[in-house]
């Protein structure tokens, strides 16, 4: 045994040869005087096909220093044909001083265009939401936290957007380290949920956050496979029940504090990045400063035992104070690597070798010792290559300079890899919510440059059918409705591989005798090839597919909400995901047999707050939800004896905590409308109790609403509470009705 261990030296050492410099400096590539800088990301701000650069600026360590511009150079790489960028900080985001920690971005009012939160830290400013102008001003910002929810001034090192209660819009958690940014007391991360407008309202109760000291980082991310985005935070502290913080998303928003299933680090982590590291898809952790100052890998041991639950792998070599950490897949060999942005010396990076077995490759980047405070990768002039951007501070101010390293190594030739994919096994109403997790060739932040659509149809059943045999497709050219499904049967013999190009391209295996059933969802015409035969098949398909845009809800996970189809002979509908990175390759995801809603009624925002008769007030409906039997109620319960109040109806849920005062959630979005005519109002008397007969021809929306069937309303009910001296409200219904 003795004899193996000197030749596994002597191979790693030679694979580290095996990689030249790959990411080179380009000197003075950042434009604008050099400053104290904790943060940078890459964002194509104005939609131009090229990433431009942000980044959060501002002095102090542990206390307030001078305040800086906050930083936004707009890439000409497009405009040009050459990488250069120009410094629009001021003209595009106006005079806005920070002491910047971080920054993060996403389109949080659903316009389409990414809007950009820049982090302040020492309690001398809140956060700095800039909403995008869009289409008349692209990459132009105004400034709209105090507007818009961000009222408090806190001390935030990280933040990052997801959709946390699964509505369709992007909620935020930022940290908060409290009076002190690096010692105690402590504080508590805040948890901020959308109201699909971007209108951000705090939920403390919802987070249920303990209190930890030096909150640096947030990650959310699906850490125990039920779907729902967690929330992983890392603390450059030590803290009781858990160093970091590791809170469970029960699925509306709510957490639970897990954060004793990770084992002890060291007391030094500004960050750990998440993603799938040994291939087993489920979410590891790569730490800066696992065991004192060297970094490393966390497994997740899901997938093992069957439970969330983490082992610390081995420290990395190395040992320098260090701050950051990427995901790239700089060799293109379809696992992470790991990046580090070094404090104490030159950036260094890990090769994975796809079984968590991680080793240094000295001299893949230029060799420069700065301060490196944050790093980020992104494809800067569109060549499929991701360069590495680095933000400087803190010491050694001669070097403050921020800085880009081009990678001349392989393009991203890979798709992004799928998965998994959630389809509802029942739904009661629309819309239909899809959604696929996926892993790609670079991870920072939460940022991996994939985007995605869905194509939906109502499936209609088999269209028709063709065989390939004797060498040929027997008929060779077919019309399909979109929705309906061809079947293809081999009877070439042996097996065959049919391929299909067209507008969504695919590739079906099949073996002799047998056959597979393809639903075509997008319109257009295809061309089916065989692997064993020069023989192929048209498929013209007519029609048209509902198109919908994915939200990235958590990291490596999107959410697709299909609004109401047509009506479906099989009360099913079939769709097509496409995955798309930043050079453009493309994963294509069929997703047949999606059951329709079947309608009646859910409840949701539950339960309500408990009010003073020690109750929490509840919703439900009475009589039928067929539309033809006329015959629908309301009836509130659970309510306060002798108060008043009165039935609400909305388009779709919401969600507002506390509004105008009371200590409810009202939770109606869309067109809203009150029925509070005199004959309407109710009084809860001695049984605390408030019904309504609703004529389904007048709802009291704006203009009034008639029922349909297939329609989709929700229902909450508003009453007095006078020994709170306010009101509240009861839980909600989403009714679909017949």
């Amino acid at each position: 045994m003795r004899s193996l261990l000197p030749f596994s030296v002597v191979v790693f050492a030679s694979m580290a040869s095996l990689w030249g410099q790959q990411f080179v400096l380009q000197p003075g590539m950042i434009p604008g005087a050099a400053v104290w800088t904790e943060g940078v990301q890459a964002v194509d701000v104005d939609q131009d096909g090229d990433l431009d650069l942000c980044f959060a600026n501002g002095d102090g360590f542990t206390s307030a220093g001078t305040q800086r511009q906050c930083g936004l150079l707009i890439n000409q790489w497009v405009e040009t044909g050459s990488l250069a960028f120009v410094d629009e900080s001021v003209a595009r985001l106006g005079t806005q001083l920070a002491n910047g920690k971080g920054l993060t971005a996403g389109d949080v009012n659903g316009d389409g265009w990414v809007d950009l939160l820049y982090l302040n830290a020492f309690n001398t400013d809140p956060p700095f939401l800039f909403i995008n102008q869009g289409p008349g001003q692209p990459g132009y910002f105004v400034m709209e936290s105090a507007t818009r929810g961000f009222t408090e001034s806190l001390s935030s090192a990280g933040a990052q957007f997801g959709d946390l209660d699964d509505d369709g819009d992007l909620d935020v958690i930022i940290t908060d380290s409290g009076n002190a940014f690096l010692s105690g007391p402590g504080g508590k991360p805040r948890l901020y949920f959308n109201d699909g407008q971007g209108n951000f309202t705090e939920d403390a109760v919802a987070m249920n956050a303990p209190t930890k000291i030096a909150h640096m980082d947030v990650q959310l991310v699906d850490l125990d496979g039920d779907w729902n985005v967690d929330f992983f935070g890392a603390n450059r502290g030590v803290n009781s029940g858990g160093y970091h913080y590791v809170m469970l998303n029960q699925g509306d928003g709510s957490f639970v504090d897990a954060s004793s299933l990770l084992p002890a680090t060291s007391g030094s982590v500004y960050e750990a990045e998440v993603g799938d590291l040994d291939g087993d898809q489920d979410v590891d952790l790569f730490f800066i400063s696992l065991s004192g100052f060297q970094e490393g890998p966390v497994r997740n041991q899901l997938v093992e035992n069957g439970s969330l639950g983490f082992s610390l792998g081995s420290p990395e070599s190395g040992s320098l104070d260090d701050n950051e950490v990427v995901l790239l897949d700089f060799d293109n060999d379809g696992d992470l690597d790991a990046f580090i942005g070094s404090l104490g010396g030159p950036e260094r990076a890990y090769r994975n070798d796809g079984a968590f077995n991680f080793v240094e490759q000295t001299g893949l980047i230029s060799s420069i010792i700065d301060s490196t405070l944050d790093m980020t990768a992104g494809d800067l002039n569109n060549d499929g290559r991701y360069d590495l951007i680095t933000a400087q501070g803190e010491s050694n101010s001669a070097q403050f300079a921020n800085k880009v390293y081009l990678n001349n190594g392989p393009a991203d030739d890979r798709a992004p890899q799928l998965v998994d994919v959630h389809v509802p096994t029942q739904t009661i109403a629309w819309p239909v919510v899809l959604k696929v997790k996926y892993t790609d060739n670079v991870l920072d932040d939460g940022f991996d440059y994939v985007t995605s659509r869905a194509y939906a149809v109502p499936m209609l059943g088999t269209g028709d059918s063709t065989t390939l045999a004797g060498g040929n497709f027997s008929p060779a050219a077919v019309v399909l409705q979109a929705g309906e499904g061809l079947v293809f049967s081999n009877m070439s013999g042996g097996g065959t591989t049919l391929t299909g190009s067209g507008p969504t391209p695919f590739e079906i295996v099949l073996a002799n005798t047998q056959a597979y059933e393809r639903v075509f969802v997008r319109p257009g015409v295809y061309t089916v090839g065989s692997s064993t035969s020069a023989a192929s098949l048209t498929v013209t398909v007519t029609g048209s597919a509902t198109e919908v845009a994915g939200l990235p809800m958590g990291i490596g996970q999107h959410r697709f909400g299909v609004p109401q189809l047509a009506a479906s002979p099989l009360n099913l509908l079939a769709a097509e995901v496409l995955l798309r990175d930043h050079p453009g390759n493309e994963r294509w995801v069929e997703v047949p047999a999606v059951p329709y809603p079947s309608g009646g009624v859910q409840v949701y925002c539950s339960p309500a707050v408990t009010n003073t008769s020690g109750n929490q007030a509840t919703i439900a409906m009475t009589g039928s939800f067929v539309v033809a039997d006329q015959n629908f109620g309301l009836v509130a319960s659970g309510l306060p004896l002798g108060e008043f109040g009165y039935f609400l109806v909305g388009q779709t849920p919401g969600f507002v905590p506390q509004p105008g005062g009371s200590f409810g959630n009202f939770c109606l979005g869309g067109a809203l409308g009150r029925f509070n005519a005199l004959a309407q109002i109710g009084n809860s008397g001695a049984q605390g109790m408030i019904a309504l007969t609703v004529d389904l021809n007048g709802l009291p929306l704006s203009p009034p609403a008639t029922v349909l069937a297939g329609d989709t309303y929700c229902f909450q009910a508003w009453f007095r509470d006078s020994l709170f001296v306010s009101s509240s409200f009861t839980d909600a219904i989403a009714v679909t009705f017949q």
